[in-house]
């Protein structure tokens, strides 16, 4: 089974290498857009870890296939009636988990809506495509505060200078689980945006090309999931929140986001496994990220700052589950630096990345896809070295 499992990595994974068939609005002289557009898409990685653990192996290295994934996306015959369907291979045991799976639709006022497995727009490093940030992955404190995909609808209304998110969906990380199987009654998500300056299309990415003028995006949003009570499942309500702002101009980039989350867990007496200190947490984060390019053409340094508050807490649902911490959290809080390279090669689809990551305090929980471990210790070092292809 897990040849199987691991062959089927593989095969997704070579099948990003191969010409893509796909019929791109921007490269058809019609005013329709097609009816399927195909990407695929893929991220292999170098991996080198270095930390402090007892018993442990202290460095840790190899090679993955972070992303490899198939994305179609277009409409019904009608361009005002959208769909889209992604699929991606797991990193962990090579089965191939459907990500997006939605239908849109017009609706009346100019609203439209999006049904079906969504990712909620709540925290804007999470709404850029993984292939477009700075660098090699997104936040430690992006992947804990975000809402990510789930399933529900989301409606949007958008205008010059502004536009408008609201879903209802079954609660962060809900992707792929039945209709009881969510731990979460209903999840209400909203995000509010605009662009004082410059264009919509400037934010598709966290770069800045050089003939880009003065862009600023200003984005807000909340989520609030009420939790499920019983005696087989008992989740709590979480209020989520964050505020970020990104500027762009000629080469240059820089972005910000605050987040903010807390916990009410209905759960005096302490009965159910639920951490016992849960309701009592006030946890937060800071992210701060700047780029520019270099000559020659196509090199771009960045460089990330990043601080979790957890407050003595790691905890996050899980769609069936919840993660706790596995590592430390007396040194609050984790401080997270990020510096790196990357060299774009817009005529073959491809980037070149190398950065270093630095956890400067112990790691409360693994996230492989950042390449951190959990820890007891301070002072843990990942470095990072990427080779990505889209077509």
């Amino acid at each position: 089974m897990k040849q199987i499992r691991i062959i089927k990595l593989v095969a997704v994974a070579a099948i990003a290498t191969l010409p893509s068939h796909r019929l791109h609005a921007e490269s058809v002289e019609t005013a329709e857009p097609p009816k399927l557009q195909t990407r695929l898409e893929a991220q292999g990685r170098l991996v080198v870890n270095s930390r402090h653990q007892s018993g442990e192996d202290d460095d840790v290295h190899g090679f993955l296939i972070r992303r490899a994934r198939a994305d179609f996306q277009g409409h019904t015959g009608n361009p005002d009636w959208t769909y889209r369907a992604r699929v991606n291979a797991n990193t962990t045991d090579g089965n191939v988990k459907l990500e997006y799976a939605f239908i849109g639709m017009p609706l009346p006022g100019g609203f439209r809506a999006e049904a079906g497995q969504i990712k909620p727009q709540f925290a804007r490093e999470e709404s850029v495509n993984a292939f477009r940030q700075l660098a090699v992955e997104r936040s430690y404190a992006a992947d804990y505060f975000t809402v990510d995909f789930t399933q529900g609808a989301e409606f949007s209304k958008k205008a010059d200078r502004a536009r408008a998110f609201l879903a209802l969906h079954d609660g962060s990380y809900a992707a792929n689980t039945d209709f009881n199987g969510d731990r979460t009654e209903l999840g209400i998500a909203g995000r509010i945006e605009f662009v004082p300056a410059g264009r919509w299309e400037q934010f598709a990415d966290f770069s800045s090309a050089r003939t880009d003028g003065l862009g600023c995006l200003l984005g807000l949003a909340l989520d609030y999931e009420i939790g499920e009570e019983g005696a087989a499942t008992h989740t709590p309500d979480i209020l989520k929140a964050t505020a970020d702002a990104s500027l762009e101009v000629h080469g240059f980039t820089l972005f910000g986001a605050l987040y903010g989350q807390k916990f009410d867990d209905h759960d005096e007496n302490h009965d159910s496994d639920l951490p016992d200190n849960l309701a009592d947490a006030e946890q937060y984060g800071i992210v701060l990220q700047a780029g520019t390019l270099l000559p020659p053409e196509g090199l771009e340094l960045f460089g990330r700052a990043e601080l979790i508050e957890f407050d003595n807490l790691y905890y996050r649902n899980k769609g069936e589950d919840f993660q706790k911490a596995s590592g430390s959290l007396a040194s609050d809080p984790l401080t997270i630096l990020t510096t790196g390279l990357n060299y774009h090669m817009p005529k073959y689809n491809t980037k070149l990345s190398l950065d270093l990551v630095w956890a400067l305090d112990p790691v409360p929980c693994a996230n492989t896809g950042a390449g951190l471990l959990d820890t007891l210790e301070d002072d843990q070092s990942a470095l990072r070295a990427q080779l990505q292809w889209r077509f």
